[in-house]
């Protein structure tokens, strides 16, 4: 039986949340998986590997089932079996359970393994939004709790977590979490717009400033965001007293923008 070729990843269905930012994790199987038959017997995990090479993940799907009821602690093909489910999941959307339960598994088998810490880690945000969206926020809140334990550099997890205690009205929670997270420098504009204006919030010009300005550097797509930031670069300039620097952001600044004049 020769053994699977090494693994990449295909991108990953986003939910129509804020973006995960760098949050942009994939699922792909090895572009070749040999097939050995013999006396014509057909071998299930031969089979499941052509499937996956042919891009048939259904024929796949039932073989390495078949392969994994006799050898239910075979790390290696689980592995195969579960990303084969996630590609699947990628293209055409449905239940994420048995893809979250098996790479829980797969993580309590073997921790050490990033592949599975990232897509583990991924999945669960995936999970918390989705809670989040349908009012369950406890639900939510332990998929995001998860996944930082899972993966605690990402710095994702948390910044969802983050605009869940901001839904919540937990303002100093999501304050905590923001913070938490940009320590983890993740690519996630509105990450720092919502960092930086609690900060102006909290009366720190400078690290609203500063933390701002990381959202002109990342907007890249989303530039959508650049008036809201505008309108808080200008803000916190006016607070320190940098009319001409504040009067620059507010030219660009989103629609009905003020600065507050008070002493």
């Amino acid at each position: 039986m020769r053994p699977a070729r090494a693994l990449s990843w295909r991108a990953l269905r986003p939910l129509a949340s804020p973006p995960v930012g760098t949050f942009g994790l994939a699922v792909l199987l090895a572009a070749a998986l040999g097939i050995a038959g013999c006396g014509g017997e057909v071998d299930p995990l031969d089979a499941a590997r052509a499937a996956s090479r042919d891009r048939d993940s259904t024929r796949a799907i039932g073989y390495y089932q078949q392969y994994l009821e006799e050898n239910p602690d075979d790390y290696d093909v689980l592995k195969e079996y579960t990303l084969t489910l996630g590609e699947r999941w990628a293209y055409d959307g449905g239940d994420r359970t048995p893809i979250i339960e098996n790479l829980g598994r797969l993580y309590e088998m073997r921790p050490s393994d990033q592949d599975v810490q990232g897509l583990l880690a991924v999945m669960l945000v995936r999970e918390g939004q989705a809670a989040a969206e349908a009012q369950r926020f406890e639900e939510a809140e332990q998929a995001f709790r998860r996944a930082i334990a899972v993966n605690p550099e990402s710095g994702a997890a948390q910044y969802h977590l983050g605009i869940l205690f901001a839904e919540r009205g937990e303002a100093d929670q999501a304050f905590a979490q923001y913070r938490a997270a940009a320590a983890k420098r993740p690519q996630i504009p509105d990450l720092y717009l919502r960092l930086g204006r609690a900060y102006l919030e909290r009366g720190d010009a400078d690290r609203a400033i500063t933390t701002l300005g990381l959202v002109f550097e990342l907007a890249g797509f989303s530039t959508y965001l650049l008036p809201a930031a505008h309108c808080s670069m200008a803000r916190a300039y006016a607070a320190r007293g940098m009319e001409e620097e504040a009067a620059r952001h507010l030219d660009r600044a989103e629609e009905g923008c003020e600065l507050d004049r008070s002493p």
